[in-house]
């Protein structure tokens, strides 16, 4: 158990560094990676559930190009623009394709993020698909790898939100067909 005061500067570390990564657009896995610490202990830091050694600060304080002290200060450090911090600049030339390092990129990755802006805008969902049916899909034509329970969630909301239809296929609620609405049956739903 963190002793009172240890807590307190561990929750105040912890509120420097998500404003830190606030202000630079960067991940807690994207702080993992330009100052070699784990996700896991940063994340801890960061909620201010662990201490911090100098250490641990030291590389904090060198990647965001801050005094080693203000990462302990109870007031919040705000940062130069980022463009202007060369540590930063690098980083983000050096890792533009990874959209993990990137608060505002990490969405790319998702489930949700891929169907809004692939699937439902192309001709896919004009017939009747399975879950199984899109997932094999994607994985042929796109080589990624969602899983059926990620897309079944994904699908049921696009569904429930009317941008799909859902049809039970067997009349268990067992196997789902989802296609687009057409812009009429769209505009009924809002009705």
């Amino acid at each position: 158990m963190m002793e009172e005061n240890e807590q307190l500067r561990a929750e105040l570390v912890g509120r420097q560094i998500t404003s830190l990564l606030s202000q630079t657009g960067i991940s807690i896995a994207g702080l993992a990676s330009a100052t070699d610490l784990s996700v896991n202990h940063l994340r801890t830091i960061k909620n201010g559930k662990a201490s911090i050694s100098s250490k641990t600060a030291g590389k904090i304080a060198d990647f965001f190009e801050l005094e080693l002290s203000v990462i302990f200060s109870p007031k919040l450090i705000k940062l130069k623009k980022w463009e202007h911090i060369e540590t930063i600049r690098k980083f983000y030339s050096d890792n533009v394709n990874n959209t993990q390092f990137f608060i505002a990129r990490q969405a790319e990755k998702s489930v949700a993020y891929f169907l809004k802006t692939e699937l439902i805008p192309s001709s896919f969902f004009e017939e009747k698909r399975e879950v199984n049916d899109v997932q094999d899909y994607i994985k042929k034509e796109y080589k990624r790898g969602f899983t059926s329970k990620e897309l079944s969630r994904q699908l049921n909301r696009l569904a429930d939100s009317g941008v799909l239809s859902k049809e039970d296929k067997t009349g268990n609620k067992s196997i789902y067909l989802y296609h687009r609405k057409s812009k009429k049956d769209q505009l009924q739903s809002d009705c």
